[in-house]
């Protein structure tokens, strides 16, 4: 009998059944067909054409993308910017066989605004942008392109007539949902509400946080070490949290670490219903909550490096981002009554 041999496969014989199991060696892809049948190497074939369509072709925007997520700059990035990236090259999929000769930047502006921005919105349309930048410059650096065709390219401005993602809690808002939160729910909101944490702190941070009244949490987006004093809405939420064995703060009511899929659900009911009842308006989020706490450190102090240092922002832009809806008229009468415009003081 002749033995058939094919490359790029490999076969197990089942030590107890004697069934032999093959596999596509490089992507370890089952082959259910007999081997060597007409239907296995149909199946074979087929599994190759698929690893063929993955594979980037050189010169290509997706041999970018392979390349930067293969750096040392992509290890060293956080997992939610990581995350972050991966949800812009999902957009740019479509386009990953597009040499990079015949990218420009009329061609980007076409794509953000005729293809992005009326299916995925302002914010993904211009973020597209800022990693194409990424990725362009990352390409130069080894010699594949010449100059950055998105460098430089504007972003699209917000419409003022469409409401804010992501807006700041009212003190109404803010109170009505610690008043009906669950403890639960609580310690979370309370944990955005008065640290200012990005939601994935929230749920990460652990009891070992605690110190001498403060909480100290080391950032997961930007690796910045932030201390804050303990707010008593906080204290009071922590008193009132389920009991459990597990490091982290914030857990379920059965005493478990949430999972962010989870969460996310329970925490969208829960205002849900409020907004449902007439309680709070449309459009409360949990990282409305870091704009809440930034608005209210800005009508209270005109310290942009505090409020900075705080939210562990690396910049005074970003600080004053998170609080330009303050309402700062009260530190303006303060300092008005200062000013002597005649001399007679």
């Amino acid at each position: 009998m002749t033995r058939v041999r094919v490359k790029g496969i490999q076969r197990f014989k089942h030590k107890q059944s004697g069934i032999w199991y093959t596999y596509h060696r490089k992507t370890g892809t089952r082959i259910l067909a007999e081997f060597g049948t007409a239907q296995f190497f149909e199946e074979l074939a087929g599994v190759e054409r698929r690893v063929k369509r993955v594979e980037a072709r050189p010169g290509s925007l997706g041999m970018v993308i392979e390349q930067y997520k293969r750096s040392s700059a992509w290890a060293m990035l956080a997992q939610a910017t990581r995350t972050s990236y991966q949800r812009a090259f999902e957009v740019l999929k479509p386009l990953v066989d597009m040499p990079l000769a015949e990218i420009d930047r009329p061609f980007i502006v076409s794509l953000r605004e005729e293809k992005i921005f009326p299916k995925r919105g302002r914010w993904m349309a211009n973020y597209v942008v800022t990693v194409l930048s990424l990725l362009f410059e990352h390409a130069i650096d080894r010699g594949w392109m010449k100059s950055n065709p998105a460098d430089g390219i504007k972003r699209i401005k917000r419409d003022k007539k469409i409401a804010r993602a992501n807006r700041p809690w009212s003190e109404d808002e803010c109170r009505i949902v610690l008043e009906k939160a669950p403890p639960h729910l609580k310690v979370p909101i309370a944990l955005a509400m008065c640290g200012g944490f990005r939601k994935g702190d929230v749920l990460t941070v652990t009891r070992a946080a605690i110190r001498d009244g403060t909480i100290s949490v080391t950032t997961s987006k930007r690796k910045v070490p932030v201390v804050v004093p303990i707010h008593p809405v906080l204290a009071d939420a922590l008193a009132t949290a389920p009991q459990s064995s597990a490091l982290q703060l914030a857990v379920t009511s059965n005493g478990r670490p949430w999972t962010e899929s989870g969460f996310n659900s329970s925490f969208g009911k829960f205002v849900k219903g409020l907004q449902g009842q007439g309680l709070v308006g449309p459009g409360l989020t949990m990282h409305g909550l870091r704009h809440t706490l930034g608005t209210r450190l800005r009508e209270v102090t005109s310290d942009l490096d505090l409020i900075r240092r705080i939210l562990g922002q690396q910049t005074l832009s970003m600080a004053q981002h998170y609080s330009e809806t303050a309402d700062t008229s009260r530190q303006a009468r303060k300092a008005l009554g200062k000013v002597d415009f005649t001399g007679n003081k």
